[in-house]
């Protein structure tokens, strides 16, 4: 995993597309119910779009707290995570810092409510603020950042740092007074996941030519071997 995290659109896109989902879905109930009371008058109503507009910003209303909030602490912050490497840098405000990934004394997930089905499967609804989150991160030296989901994208993932904890709450703003350690999310493995690890434990020997004839040959591979060669291969070329 080598990679470098910087402020993204991608929660603010879902963020639009949902509420186009909400809005022309609240569009089509508010006339077919209009026009079977009308007798086929389809006039928009000035008050319907009020009060569309008011459930839209109600609605809303976390998510743009939270997006202030989230941008408030990470726009002069940029990541860089090599876990091959085992090195962590922040660069924030122009001062860059390097830790160890080694180094790391805490690392708790904090994500919405919502995502706790993984644990107990309690069907709770998703809310338009549900996937912000952000990553409490603190280091043996007693460094700590607050790295939001605006600028990294794992968040919903499987935690690549094992001693990772989560906090699930109903609103993730940022609080730095939070001393709640929080709690390991057993997650299980997949059997793909799980192939595909034994396929890269297998291949690492491999040269280039040796793993591009698994990937030009797909058909004849499980795609769990493919898969591990296209990573093994992909490091390679980074590497």
């Amino acid at each position: 995993m080598r990679k470098t995290y910087k402020l993204h659109h991608k929660l603010l896109k879902v963020l639009l597309k949902e509420n186009l989902i909400f809005i022309i879905g609240m569009i089509i109930i508010t006339l077919t119910l209009q026009y079977f009371k009308s007798s086929g008058d389809l006039a928009f109503d000035i008050l319907f779009l009020k009060i569309l507009v008011g459930i839209v910003f109600v609605f809303n209303l976390p998510a743009i707290l939270l997006l202030i909030n989230y941008y408030y602490h990470n726009k002069k912050l940029t990541l860089y995570i090599d876990k091959e490497s085992d090195v962590i840098q922040i660069n924030k405000k122009g001062i860059s810092t390097k830790h160890k990934l080694s180094d790391i004394e805490s690392s708790i997930y904090n994500v919405g409510i919502y995502y706790k089905n993984k644990i107990d499967r309690n069907g709770r609804w998703s809310a338009m603020h549900s996937d912000f989150g952000y990553w409490d991160l603190k280091f043996e030296n007693g460094d700590r950042y607050y790295i939001s989901n605006l600028l990294i994208d794992f968040l919903h993932e499987h935690a690549f740092i094992k001693k990772t904890k989560y906090r699930f709450r109903f609103f993730p703003f940022i609080d730095k007074s939070e001393s709640k350690i929080g709690i390991t999310l057993k997650q299980k493995r997949t059997k793909e996941k799980t192939l595909t690890e034994k396929f890269i434990g297998q291949f690492k020997s491999k040269n280039e030519k040796q793993l591009l004839e698994i990937i030009n040959n797909k058909n004849s591979y499980q795609k769990e071997a493919v898969k591990a060669a296209t990573i093994i291969l992909k490091n390679k070329n980074v590497g």
